[in-house]
Parts: C-alpha cells; sequence; structure tokens
C-alpha cells in the first residue's frame, strides 16, 4: 500500500510555510532597505570626497550652492571629480530620469545674509568653527539634472527651517524637490517626501563638512541660518526670518536638547 500525505497535513504544512514567510518578509524588507541606505552612505562619502579634490583645487573654497543658468551650481562643479551621474541618485529615489537626491547647505557660502553678492573666493574651509559639526550635503528626493550640462538643470540646496525648500534665497526657483530627511530639529513647515520621517527606515544620511558620513533622524540637526557664535543657541521660530541655527560649539537647540549636526558652519 502506498504512503500519502493527507489533507490534513498538506494544510498543516502550507500553514506552516506561511506563517514562516509572514515571519521573514519584514526581515527581507528590512535587510533590502538597510542595503539601500548603505548604497546611499556610499554615494555620499564619494560626493564628499570629490567636493574635497575641488577644494584642494581652488585654494580651500566651496562651489556656489545652486545653479542659476550661468553657473554650475554644487553639483556640476563636482562631477568632472566623481565622473558618475549614477553617484546623485540615492536607490530610495523613485525619481524619474536623472535624479539629484542631494543638496547643499547653502549657509556655507558666505556671506551668508547677503544673498545677491555672489563673493565665490569668500566661502572656504577655514571659515567653519567645526567642520564635523556642520552640514555639508543632505537627501532630497523630486530633483532632476543632467550633472554633465548643469546649465540645464538644477543644483539643489536649502538650511532646513523654511517652507520653501531652498531657505527661501533669492534663486528659490531653481529648487523644486522635497526633503527626504523628517523634520529638521522640530521645524514642520518644510516640504517633505514623507510627514515626519527620514527616507530610510525613519531617518537619512548626512554629509558633514570634514567628509564622514552619519545616519540620523531629522531631530538631530539643527536648522536655519548661520549662528552668530560657535556657542550660541538654536533660535526656534517658524517665522522664517528668524530661523537660526545652533553654534558649531554649543550644538544645542532651544529646547535645550543637544543635536548631532547644524547647519551653521559657526
Amino acid at each position: 500500500m502506498k504512503k500519502a500525505f493527507t489533507l490534513i497535513e498538506l494544510l498543516v504544512v502550507i500553514a506552516i510555510i506561511a506563517i514562516l514567510a509572514a515571519i521573514l518578509f519584514p526581515v527581507f524588507a528590512q535587510a533590502r532597505e538597510k542595503a539601500r541606505a548603505i548604497s546611499c552612505t556610499s554615494n555620499l562619502k564619494q560626493m564628499g570626497l570629490a567636493i574635497m579634490q575641488y577644494q584642494q583645487d581652488n585654494d580651500e573654497c566651496f562651489m556656489w550652492p545652486q545653479n542659476t543658468g550661468t553657473d554650475q551650481g554644487w553639483a556640476g562643479k563636482v562631477y568632472p571629480y566623481n565622473k558618475s551621474q549614477a553617484l546623485y541618485r540615492c536607490p530610495d529615489d523613485p525619481t524619474p530620469g536623472k535624479a539629484i537626491s542631494y543638496a547643499m547647505n547653502i549657509d556655507l557660502f558666505p556671506p551668508f545674509t547677503q544673498w545677491n553678492v555672489w563673493d565665490k573666493g569668500a566661502g572656504t574651509l577655514a571659515r567653519l568653527n567645526a567642520p564635523a559639526s556642520t552640514v555639508l550635503l543632505f537627501e532630497t528626493q523630486g530633483t532632476t539634472a543632467d550633472v554633465t550640462n548643469m546649465t540645464e538643470g538644477d543644483s539643489p540646496s536649502g538650511w532646513g527651517a523654511h517652507d520653501d525648500w531652498c531657505g527661501g534665497s533669492t534663486y528659490s526657483a531653481y529648487c523644486s524637490g522635497k526633503y527626504a530627511t523628517g523634520y529638521i530639529g522640530g521645524y514642520t513647515n518644510i516640504d517633505l517626501i514623507t510627514k515626519g520621517a527620514g527616507v530610510h527606515n525613519g531617518g537619512a544620511n548626512w554629509l558633514a563638512c570634514d567628509g564622514h558620513v552619519k545616519f540620523l533622524q531629522g531631530s538631530a540637526v539643527s536648522a536655519g541660518k548661520p549662528a552668530a557664535s560657535a556657542d550660541a543657541v538654536e533660535v526656534h521660530n517658524t517665522a522664517d526670518n528668524q530661523a537660526v541655527a545652533a553654534g558649531t560649539g554649543s550644538l544645542t537647540q532651544q529646547s535645550g536638547a543637544k543635536v548631532t549636526l547644524t547647519f551653521s558652519p559657526y
């Protein structure tokens, strides 16, 4: 007599497989997302090295952050040093076409409060109080550009505390994306891809001015215009002209909470 599985036995096996799948699929999804976040970290690390090479060739100067039609902006200026359009796209960025998934901290470009003055020799590493504590690039989505011809696209930038995500500069027309960082430092009037959360399991990758990359939630970063001094506490106000980031020496929000990075160069 041939032995065979009974219907009950088959149903039990199927039920066990279904339970295991329900347990393992979220784990696989988290692992896949972790791999994407690591790939994004690698992109930013290589971008940081390319920016440092640019600075070595240009008297330690930062590039002008935004494309204005007459200037390439940071993305186009960095391209000759990394030679890869792919590095500008985070694997979690669904933007069609040639995406630019990263934006530059516009506060790095002096004279900081005078947006109509283009002193391209003023923004240098020497002016930074603590490069390891100052944001250089952060994650965004929704912007496209051909970095081999940046007069046709955007070089996105911002300071993290403004509903116009470019930080309210004169050149805001050149920024069309959204923050992928989650709310930064508690500012809830910025334009996000998702409400309240970063693109990578609630957080995002941040490139600091010394070249290191940190995975942080937006709440761990101080947003706004440059601080008056290194020991200044963040001025947290949703009014655009009163958003001032914490100084690099204090790294303290107005609430008293400590942050890891700040948009302020001082």
